[in-house]
């Protein structure tokens, strides 16, 4: 493999898009995966369950980071509420739009 090829698959390495600590790091780390999805971008996310002291890490590919931490960023600038409402309508629109 030439340097070319590697660097043609190099945008689809994983990267770090952000970690947590603590006792809610997998709640945090999925909310983050859950408004990601809903975004179309593809996350992984790596933890140990029921060990504080490990973080959970949300993962995307290097060729989406830059849109995952738009993404992110307006969620986090939205708030709480705006997060519950995009899942409601995620939800509704996977039901037939029957959500409530």
């Amino acid at each position: 493999m030439n340097e070319t090829e590697l660097n043609e698959t190099s945008e689809f390495d994983f990267v770090i898009l952000a970690n947590y600590h603590g006792p809610h790091a997998e709640m945090e780390a999925r909310a983050v995966e859950s408004v990601l999805r809903a975004a179309g971008i593809e996350s992984v996310v790596e933890g140990a369950v029921g060990f504080a002291s490990v973080p959970f890490e949300v993962s995307v590919t290097r060729n989406q980071f830059e849109a995952a931490q738009k993404v992110l960023a307006e969620a986090l600038a939205a708030g709480p509420a705006a997060a519950e409402q995009a899942e409601a309508e995620l939800e509704g629109s996977g039901n037939g739009g029957d959500a409530e």
